[in-house]
């Protein structure tokens, strides 16, 4: 004898939970990690860069002087 409640049958199957909020997390995450490496590269362009205006301005004043 199969007794089957008709209320049980009745329900949809369960919800998946959705993926896209993890993609955009994901997204995000790569996204700061590539901006904060091009402006640590920046910086170290600039950081070298201020040293060899310095040397330049150094040589300059050197060959006026002499």
């Amino acid at each position: 004898m199969n007794v089957s409640n008709p209320v049980e049958s009745d329900k949809p199957p369960p919800k998946r939970k959705p993926i896209w909020p993890w993609l955009v997390i994901l997204v995000l995450t790569l996204a700061i990690i590539y901006t904060h490496h091009r402006i640590s590269l920046i910086i170290d362009d600039l950081a070298q860069m201020a040293g060899d205006f310095t040397q330049l301005l150094r040589w300059i004043l050197a060959k006026l002087e002499g």
